[in-house]
């Protein structure tokens, strides 16, 4: 089993812990969100909102929610998440 997959089981035992999956249709909702917040922090970052600060520590929590809402829409969607990746992979391999 390779380290995504772990992580991939992990995702599903909290998932299942926390009452299962969303329906098909509601599994975006997560990944919508946390880009907004993952956004928000980068816009931070870049100055863009006046004295309000952020820093790396606040930057990796906000991208890890964001993994975790995507990895969780793949599973939820029963989308093989290390396939997936692997074929986009290839797909921007083969830009060049």
């Amino acid at each position: 089993m390779t380290d995504l997959e772990i992580l991939c089981k992990k995702i599903d035992q909290l998932i299942a812990q926390l009452g299962g999956y969303w329906s098909k249709e509601w599994l975006i909702e997560p990944v919508i969100e946390e880009l907004g917040e993952l956004s928000k922090e980068l816009q931070i970052d870049a100055g863009l909102h006046p004295g309000k600060t952020t820093n790396k520590g606040k930057l990796e929590e906000e991208f890890g929610d964001l993994l975790f809402a995507v990895i969780a829409l793949g599973r939820g969607l029963e989308i093989n998440i290390e396939s997936s990746l692997l074929k986009s992979i290839n797909k921007y391999q083969n830009r060049k």
